[in-house]
């Protein structure tokens, strides 16, 4: 009886780690393109980006903007800001400077193949590096300008996949 429990208890502890060590999913990544960050010192920094998901089954493109006081974190920070009125929304996972910061990206699509409607909502997390390597700066007297580098892309790999109701 001993051994059948520890067999038992030993086989769903394997089983419990096994999806932990697994990729959260396997669409390709997001893409961003057209990025642009400008600072005004004492003013307003406006970002703006293009995001792609070529996810076959959605193949989505949308325009991205935001818009904070300069020097400030009024940038979205945990919630996502809806990208117009579309199914992506983004937000600075993490924000070092105009140069340094990872953007996250959150998708929502329908797949019927998790379910029948209204449970065939699908919602995707992903994050994409921005470093001073992706970016072309110019700074004059209390303004930064920068630019993702022509015919360059970022990529945010999705981290996390969830299927929601609608």
């Amino acid at each position: 009886m001993y051994a059948a429990t520890l067999l038992l208890l030993s086989t769903l502890l394997l089983l419990a780690t096994l999806p932990s060590a697994l990729p959260a999913a396997t669409s390709p990544p997001f893409q961003i393109t057209h990025l642009q960050l400008h600072e005004v010192q004492n003013g307003n920094t406006t970002f703006a980006f293009t995001v792609h998901d070529p996810d076959p089954l959605t193949n989505a493109t949308q325009r991205c903007t935001g818009k904070w006081t300069t020097g400030t974190s009024g940038y979205p920070q945990g919630s996502y800001e809806t990208c117009g009125n579309s199914s992506f929304g983004w937000n600075m996972y993490a924000y070092t400077n105009c140069q340094n910061f990872v953007l996250g990206i959150e998708h929502s699509f329908t797949d019927p193949s998790v379910g029948e409607p209204p449970y065939d909502q699908i919602l995707e997390f992903g994050k994409g590096k921005v470093t001073m390597l992706d970016l072309a700066c110019t700074a004059q007297i209390g303004r930064v300008k920068c630019e993702q580098v022509w015919g360059g892309r970022i990529e945010a790999p999705i981290y996390a996949v969830v299927a929601k109701r609608r």
